[in-house]
């Protein structure tokens, strides 16, 4: 493998966006009620292995009532079943919350951490730390539906 990671946050490359939505069509992996070019225009980081997307990750700018009215990037990653290989998803979460926390310290973003639907059943089986130890999410509680929540603060971040 020779996995690369791009990250294409606010750039207009229809190219790469179509390529993501190629990729996240052949995983079936967008609702039918999300607008999948909108969801494009979230992108932040893209894993390739040789020119093919293997995994993503999007945030949208989100205020969460339950922590305070704060602003928070809420997260999502998605890797090709095929690639799923330990730590692949910590280090695309990880450059994602290292950019982010890089846009809160320079002041280009009221958003003061991440928040994250862990959705994936063997994850929350198989990852029950209270912490992630290599992206810093903490368990926060479960949503209607029984998914984990999970929250990463930036440094220096403000409630």
């Amino acid at each position: 493998m020779n996995i690369v990671f791009k990250n294409i946050y606010e750039q207009k490359d229809e190219a790469l966006k179509q390529k993501v939505i190629s990729f996240w069509a052949a995983l079936n992996a967008i609702p039918p009620q999300v607008d999948i070019n909108a969801r494009a225009n979230e992108l932040v980081f893209m894993a390739l292995d040789n020119d093919q997307v293997i995994g993503v990750t999007t945030a949208q700018r989100a205020k969460i009532k339950q922590l305070n009215d704060n602003y928070f990037y809420a997260f999502r990653t998605l890797i090709h079943p095929d690639y799923r290989i330990p730590g692949l998803v910590d280090k695309l979460a990880v450059l994602t919350r290292d950019y982010f926390g890089a846009l809160y310290q320079e002041q280009k973003t009221d958003c003061i951490g991440l928040i994250t639907l862990v959705e994936n059943e063997q994850m929350k089986q198989q990852r029950r730390e209270a912490v992630y130890p290599s992206t810093g999410f903490v368990f926060i509680g479960r949503s209607k539906a029984g998914h984990h929540l999970r929250v990463c603060y930036f440094p220096g971040a403000k409630i």
